[in-house]
């Protein structure tokens, strides 16, 4: 299964470079993210990493305030309509996403939609009987 990392990010430009620098100084490489802003001066920064146990040690260690979660990943077609395809699979299934966001891997033309669901152990279950592959770790990671 994949993981996600998501860091209780003050809303100042200094604490976003912070993450970036702690990352890039232990070689972990970001794949995808997403940035929200809640309220208040706070936000949450989500993150696909390729080392996500050493990403969130590192960020821990360093002070934040940090999630690790596991998301599972899908493959779709790259191409007009691959989602709403896979989208109209997931309703079938019964699948109730939280929050998604997608992941386009240029070498291989592969395009996976990353969900945070609210039973990550149903969600993989209705898969399992719906014959929808959860796509492996290394492609997410790009490993």
């Amino acid at each position: 299964m994949a993981f996600e990392i998501s860091v209780f990010l003050k809303n100042k430009i200094t604490h976003f470079e912070e993450i970036t620098r702690n990352l890039r100084d232990e070689h972990i490489n970001i794949r995808c993210l997403t940035l929200t802003n809640i309220n208040h001066g706070w936000g949450t920064l989500n993150l696909l990493v390729d080392e996500p146990e050493k990403a969130f040690q590192v960020l821990t260690e360093s002070g934040n305030s940090v999630v690790l979660r596991e998301v599972i990943a899908l493959e779709m077609k790259d191409e007009a309509g691959g989602l709403d395809e896979l989208l109209l699979e997931l309703s079938r299934a019964g699948i109730h996403i939280e929050s998604a966001y997608t992941r386009l891997i240029a070498d291989s033309k592969t395009a996976i939609l990353l969900l945070e669901v609210p039973d990550f152990i149903e969600a993989t279950q209705r898969l399992k009987r719906n014959q929808i592959p959860i796509v492996d770790d290394r492609l997410v990671y790009g490993k």
